[in-house]
């Protein structure tokens, strides 16, 4: 009864796996699915490796700003914080907070101009595909360059500032 059970759930787990989609930046497996000519493959593997290229940089990116900003909220919570002032005592946090807003600014300006290249090489790729293998180049899945979580607006900000609201504060009024 046991080995049935984990027979299913690793059958499940191995289709879930399974479920995931085709990338576009694995290459080997995306030319199969276009079912590319070895006049095409010519053309669009390196288009497509600079693609993966891209999205290896832009990880890289986003890992150091991410370790940046663990170290910088290491930093402010063994610092004074002005509870009834506007922000930070410290002069020195006040410009670490500014160094770091600029480098956020300046990952998100490089983050849009990946897009952008990522956009132009698969207009490229596009461009020398066939009708039908286009239609198959639109059901692959795409390089997302996801935005880190620190960076995201807050979706439940608005609700903060509702009295007695379970993820508002108190009664401030």
């Amino acid at each position: 009864m046991g080995n049935g059970r984990t027979l299913f759930i690793l059958i499940l787990c191995g289709c879930l796996q399974a479920c995931g989609g085709l990338k576009l930046i694995d290459v080997s497996k995306s030319s199969a699915a276009l079912q590319l000519t070895t006049d095409q493959q010519q053309k669009i593997h390196p288009k497509l490796n600079l693609i993966r290229d891209i999205v290896e940089d832009y990880d890289f990116e986003k890992k150091q700003l991410e370790a940046d900003y663990q170290i910088f909220r290491a930093g402010i919570t063994q610092r004074r914080y002005g509870q009834y002032e506007d922000g930070f005592t410290d002069t020195r946090t006040r410009r670490e907070l500014i160094r770091f807003r600029e480098e956020a600014r300046k990952f998100l300006r490089q983050r849009d101009v990946y897009l952008d290249e990522i956009k132009d090489i698969i207009q490229e790729v596009s461009a020398e595909l066939t009708p039908e293998q286009r239609v198959k180049l639109a059901e692959l899945k795409l390089p997302k360059l996801e935005v880190p979580m620190m960076l995201q607006t807050d979706p439940y900000r608005e609700l903060r500032y509702i009295p007695n609201h379970p993820l508002g504060g108190v009664n401030v009024f």
